[in-house]
Order: C-alpha cells, then sequence, then structure tokens
C-alpha cells in the first residue's frame, strides 16, 4: 500500500510541474496575442500551492515571462520550500499510516 501511494505523490508532482509549465507557457502565449489584456496570477499562485511552484518558477525563467513580477518572484521560492517539506514530511511518516513492527 506505502508503494503505490509513493509512486502516486511522486506522478502527481510531476503532473502538476508540467501543468503548472504549461500554464506559464499558454499565459504568455495569449500575452502576446492580445497585447491589451493582462493575465491574472491567481492561477499560478494555486497551482505553485497545490504543488506546482517549481514549475512555475523554472518556466518563468525559461520563458523570460513575469521576472518584474514582485509577488511572484518573492512568494514562488517560498512556496517551492514548502513543498519540497511537505513532501519530505509526507514520505519521512509513511503518509499518516502507523505501520507495525510485526508485519
Amino acid at each position: 500500500m506505502l508503494i503505490f501511494l509513493r509512486i502516486a505523490l511522486v506522478t502527481y508532482v510531476i503532473a502538476i510541474n508540467v501543468y503548472s509549465y504549461m500554464l506559464v507557457l499558454t499565459q504568455k502565449k495569449q500575452m502576446e496575442e492580445h497585447l491589451k489584456s493582462s493575465v491574472r496570477d491567481s492561477k499560478l499562485f494555486i497551482s505553485g500551492l497545490l504543488g506546482g511552484a517549481l514549475g512555475v518558477y523554472v518556466a518563468m525563467f525559461a520563458l523570460s515571462f513575469r521576472l518584474q513580477n514582485l509577488p511572484l518572484m518573492v512568494l514562488m521560492p517560498i512556496l517551492i520550500v514548502l513543498n519540497i517539506y511537505l513532501i519530505i514530511l509526507a514520505f519521512i511518516n509513511n503518509f499518516g499510516f502507523v505501520v507495525s513492527a510485526f508485519i
């Protein structure tokens, strides 16, 4: 059971980071096509909170997009550290399951 949860967590983290990268790419394309419309940052913050902060931060530098946005530049590294901490905590505590030593 624990191996399934570990595989599921790793798959989720990879998927949410790929989604976050693609979200930044999509927002950049929308911004280039519609020069006057602004793109909201709330989707980027939500995907960062859900575990995709690394994907957002890497995409920002790889695509040179939103680098002057101070809240994103400050909050994403904080969310990266928080995401890594929660993942490590989940692995150390066996996802909250108590595993008996007699099994």
